[in-house]
């Protein structure tokens, strides 16, 4: 396990125990943990790591989370109407297996790039997704559409390769159950037998015993077990999650940034969503801000040039930095895996992107 350390660095740290908005600090990770956050210089003890990275006029804070993402649909992010699994039936016959590991693949390439490091995903083949995430050390919850309309994609079978294969063995990679408008006894009942998180999508806000469900854009209700992406945005208060869903980008930021002018909301809030609250809200409770024994999700931004310099030195410049300046991603370290260096993601490489065009210009095409 690699021992990193960040020094010189401006620190936005997210945490409720940390301070919010360290000017010239250091972040210290050991064995893919969180080991210590300080101000000033780091101890001597902590200075021989086996990767050593300058912060000067690099702001450091941690990666994004999306609490509701589809891939099968991302060659269809450019349509001018939102598209969902099952208004798409037809494009989705035509995905093989092979194609969602590299839709999948792709996709993550693109969030990863963007600095998130940890989604939710609702869609089918989801043993390939997993196989995909793995390959780009991507952390995922995946969640299986049971009652949505698309059972010949068998949801069932795909939900017990997720448990039989992934869920809870091998890091990172977890699984859910979906469900649309309403949960029923069968979905309860499975998500109690294997202590399974449940996710409405749509439907309104309800109370189920015995487990515990988070309701992805609602039509009715709200709270902080809400998700909204896409169309409801607008609707969106600073206690519940956000989410990619399908977009122009994958970019957390880009829905960080049109969260807070639909709603008036401060930029700080729909941050602190997008960082803190999505991966509590997904299931992920040891991802999260840059704290003391809470995983290694670290996101190096460069403000040496233009966009990003001058980096402020307060939090309201800094969080419009973030949010409005595109300053560029320079590093993102998740759990002891580099996944970007020097703005490069390292996790897939031209080859796998080739395949993947090469493999999916026929979906492109119809």
């Amino acid at each position: 396990m690699v021992k990193v350390l960040v020094s010189n660095a401006t620190i936005m740290t997210f945490s409720m125990r940390e301070k919010m908005l360290i000017d010239e600090g250091f972040v210290f990770s050991d064995n893919g943990r969180i080991a210590v956050i300080g101000s000033g210089e780091p101890p001597e003890e902590l200075r021989y790591p086996e990767l050593l990275l300058t912060g000067k006029e690099r702001l450091i804070m941690p990666g994004f989370s999306s609490a509701f993402t589809n891939l099968s649909l991302y060659l269809l992010r450019y349509k001018e109407d939102v598209p969902d699994l099952s208004s798409n039936i037809e494009y989705l016959r035509k995905i093989s297996r092979v194609d969602m590991y590299f839709l999948a693949a792709m996709a993550f390439a693109e969030m990863i790039s963007r600095g998130v490091t940890t989604a939710l995903v609702v869609d089918i083949y989801l043993d390939e997704v997993a196989r995909a995430a793995h390959d780009l050390s991507f952390n995922v919850v995946l969640a299986p559409p049971i009652n949505c309309g698309l059972e010949e994609f068998a949801p069932e079978t795909e939900l017990r390769l997720l448990l039989s294969r992934w869920h809870e063995k091998v890091e990172g990679i977890r699984a859910g159950i979906a469900a649309c408008n309403e949960v029923d006894q069968k979905i309860l009942s499975l998500a109690r037998e294997h202590k399974l998180r449940i996710f409405q999508l749509g439907g309104s806000v309800s109370e189920y015993e015995g487990v515990e469900v988070v309701f992805v854009n609602p039509s009715k209700g709200s709270g902080s077990n809400v998700v909204r992406w896409g169309p409801q945005l607008s609707v969106w208060r600073p206690e519940e999650g956000l989410g990619v869903g399908v977009r122009p980008s994958y970019d957390m930021r880009d829905v960080v940034r049109e969260t807070s002018h639909k709603t008036f909301k401060h930029p700080i809030d729909a941050l602190y969503s997008a960082i803190v609250r999505n991966p509590i809200l997904i299931g992920f409770s040891d991802i999260g801000p840059l704290e003391k024994d809470l995983k290694t999700n670290l996101l190096m931004l460069n403000a040496s040039e233009p966009p990003g310099w001058p980096l402020p030195k307060n939090l309201g410049g800094v969080t419009k930095a973030v949010v409005e300046g595109n300053l560029r991603i320079e590093t993102v370290i998740l759990d002891d895996e580099i996944l970007v260096d020097g703005g490069e993601t390292m996790t897939i490489g031209s080859d796998l992107i080739n395949k993947a065009k090469k493999r999916l210009a026929n979906l492109v095409k119809e």
